[in-house]
């Protein structure tokens, strides 16, 4: 059993072999490693992640939903899901009255998930990112800012989307390791 970090660069490098181009996320991995395990530690004690974006990466998450739990893929599901009407819902409350309405989304969805959830966000600092930032545990893909606890990437980066892609199959494929005992979250 290998430490998520010793894991994370086998991975990486495992990729850049097959002409993947991953030399990004090898610079990178020491900001992914802490928010991979808190991930990862979320997901193993029963909680959930509902997928949420700004408008630009709605893309994003639908496929995320769509892929990570295909019937052919041999393992367990995960507890990943995308609830298509919260942005809308989010946006349509920061309108009116942001502090009210968050709170009562917030406490919907604790209700709705036994308040064993976090949101996986990808975006920019919207509503919608605000949204996540104030949720616990939230798995935080931010573009064009810099904040704690949060990986960040730059909006005009030509191959953003390449970026994202690759940053989800390797968060599934950690997931992946760690179900089967190939890695532990301990730091």
């Amino acid at each position: 059993m290998e430490i998520l970090d010793t894991w994370l660069i086998k991975a990486i490098r495992q990729e850049d072999n097959k002409g993947i181009m991953s030399g990004w996320l090898e610079e990178r991995r020491l900001d992914l490693v802490p928010l991979f395990r808190q991930a990862l530690r979320h997901l193993f004690a029963r909680g959930s992640f509902i997928l949420l974006s700004d408008l630009k990466f709605e893309w994003l998450t639908r496929y995320i939903a769509q892929n990570i739990n295909m019937p052919n893929k041999t393992r367990p599901f995960f507890p990943i899901f995308e609830v298509s009407s919260l942005g809308f819902m989010i946006d349509s409350v920061h309108r009116d009255s942001e502090d009210r309405g968050f709170l009562a989304i917030s406490k919907m969805l604790e209700n709705s998930f036994n308040k064993n959830y976090a949101l996986w966000y990808i975006g920019k600092k919207t509503a919608r990112g605000q949204f996540a930032l104030a949720q616990e545990n939230s798995f935080v893909w931010l573009l064009d800012e810099q904040m704690p606890h949060c990986f960040s990437l730059s909006s005009v980066d030509e191959l953003l989307d390449y970026k994202l892609l690759q940053l989800y199959k390797l968060f599934e494929k950690a997931l992946c390791a760690a179900m089967l005992g190939q890695l532990t979250l301990e730091a």
